[in-house]
C-alpha cells in the first residue's frame, strides 16, 4: 500500500476516527486504525466494539492494499507537522514508513486481517435529519445523562423518539432533564431507541453543521450516514423511564430573570458552597430573588440579588448551582422563565423565545434542605 495525502487533512480525519478508540482496549488491534486503500479512495476505520466509525477521503493512491496501523502514534505524529504533502508506503515485514518534507517515520503494523468486521449499513426502515438539528440535539441533552453504576442503564444515554412530523429527544440522571424536540419534520417512518453517551460523543464530533443525516437501525445498532462518514453504536437495551410523569403542569410561580445574571450569579457562589452539594438557596418574594450559600466546614458564605419579576407565593428552595448552571447552558436566550408550584416539585426553566420549529424543557430537582 502507498499514498500521497495532505497532513493536515488526514489529521483532521484521523482526529474524528480516534473517539472511537478505547484507551483501554481489550484487543492490541482496536488501539489501530485500519487503513484501506483502493485507487484514490482510502477507507479508514476504528472501533471498540460498541460504537464505530468508518470515513473516505480522497488521496492519491498508488499502490492498493490494506494495513493497521497505531492510532495514537500516527496521530501524534500527524498532529506535530504542518500542513504539506506526505507519503505512506508499506515497507517489508509490514513496516509502515511515513515520508514528509522533515525525514522519514517508520512504524510496526498490526495485520488488517485481526481488524474485527464492521456491521454493514441494513437494508430497510430509515429516516432522514438535518445534521445541524442531530448535532443541537446532542448537546444539549448529553450533559443530563447519568453516570453508569449510579442510575438505571436507559438513564445513561439519550433517548431518541422519531415520529412521523417530530423528533424527541430526552435525557435524565434523576436530578435534572432536559427534554428537546425539533418540530416540522417529515419521516417515513418512526423509531424509538436509547443510545450510549460513547456513541453520541462519537456523532456529535463528526456531524458537520450542515447536510442530511440517513438514520438506520437493527436490534441492536443504531447507523448514522453522512457526508462521506458511517457511525454505528449500539443501542441501550433497557426500557427509558417515562419522563412526562415527572414533567409538572399548571405551575402557579413564575419567575422571570435574565439568564446571564443568574448564571453568573450562580458561578461565583459555587465558590463559596459546600462541595458536597453545591447547594444554592433561592428565596423569592414579590418581585425579589435572593441567593445564597454557605460551607460552615470553611466558614464561607456569600449573598447576592438579582433584579427579577416575580409572580407567587413567598418560597424558598434549594438546588445544586452546579446543575442549575449547565441546564441555563443549554439556551442562549437574555430572559428564562422559571415555574413550579412548591419547593418540593420539579421547576421547569424555559427560554422565554422559542426558537422556530423548537420546544426545549429544562427541568432540575430542588435540593430538600434541613
Amino acid at each position: 500500500m502507498k499514498f500521497n495525502a495532505s497532513s493536515s487533512e488526514l489529521s483532521k480525519k484521523l482526529s474524528v476516527a480516534s473517539n472511537a478508540i478505547s484507551p483501554k482496549a481489550i484487543m492490541p488491534v482496536l488501539e489501530d486504525f485500519l487503513f484501506e486503500l483502493e485507487g484514490n479512495n482510502l477507507t479508514i476505520s476504528a472501533t471498540n466494539l460498541e460504537t464505530s466509525i468508518v470515513l473516505k477521503m480522497e488521496v492519491t493512491g498508488h499502490e492498493d492494499g490494506s494495513i493497521a496501523l497505531s492510532a495514537r502514534l500516527l496521530l501524534d505524529t500527524l498532529r506535530t507537522l504542518p500542513d504539506q504533502p506526505i507519503t505512506i508506503e508499506v515497507l517489508d515485514n509490514k513496516i509502515v514508513q511515513i515520508t514528509s518534507s522533515f525525514g522519514k517515520y517508520k512504524m510496526a503494523s498490526d495485520d488488517f486481517e485481526d481488524f474485527p468486521k464492521i456491521e454493514e449499513v441494513p437494508e430497510g426502515e430509515k429516516v432522514e435529519i438535518d445534521s445541524g438539528i442531530l448535532k443541537s440535539a446532542i448537546e444539549k441533552t448529553i450533559t443530563a445523562t447519568g453516570e453508569v453504576g449510579v442510575v438505571m442503564t436507559a438513564m445513561t444515554g439519550v433517548l431518541f423518539q422519531l415520529d412521523f412530523n417530530k423528533a424527541n429527544f430526552v435525557a435524565t440522571d434523576g436530578h435534572r432533564l432536559i427534554k428537546f424536540t425539533y418540530n416540522g419534520l417529515k419521516f417515513d417512518s418512526t423509531k424509538t431507541f436509547v443510545l450510549p453517551v460513547k456513541g453520541l460523543a462519537l456523532l456529535k464530533n463528526a456531524l458537520l453543521d450542515e447536510g442530511e443525516v440517513e438514520i438506520s437501525w437493527t436490534d441492536k445498532n443504531a447507523f448514522f450516514i453522512f457526508d462521506g462518514y458511517k457511525v454505528i453504536s449500539t443501542m441501550i437495551n433497557d426500557d427509558f423511564p417515562n419522563y412526562n410523569n415527572v414533567i409538572p403542569v399548571n405551575n402557579e410561580n413564575v419567575l422571570f430573570v435574565n439568564r446571564k445574571d443568574l448564571m453568573n450569579s450562580l458561578k461565583r457562589l459555587l465558590i463559596f458552597a459546600n462541595k458536597s452539594f453545591n447547594l444554592v438557596t433561592f428565596n423569592l418574594s414579590e418581585d425579589s430573588l435572593t441567593l445564597a450559600t454557605e460551607d460552615p466546614d470553611f466558614s464561607h458564605d456569600a449573598t447576592e440579588q438579582l433584579p427579577c419579576k416575580y409572580d407567587g407565593e413567598p418560597i424558598t428552595m434549594g438546588f445544586s448551582a452546579k446543575f442549575f448552571i449547565e441546564l441555563l447552558s443549554n439556551t442562549d436566550d437574555d430572559e428564562v422563565k422559571i415555574e413550579f408550584s412548591n419547593p418540593k416539585t420539579p421547576v421547569i426553566i424555559n427560554p422565554v423565545e422559542e426558537k422556530a420549529n423548537e420546544d426545549i424543557i429544562l427541568l432540575i430537582m430542588p435540593l430538600i434542605m434541613q
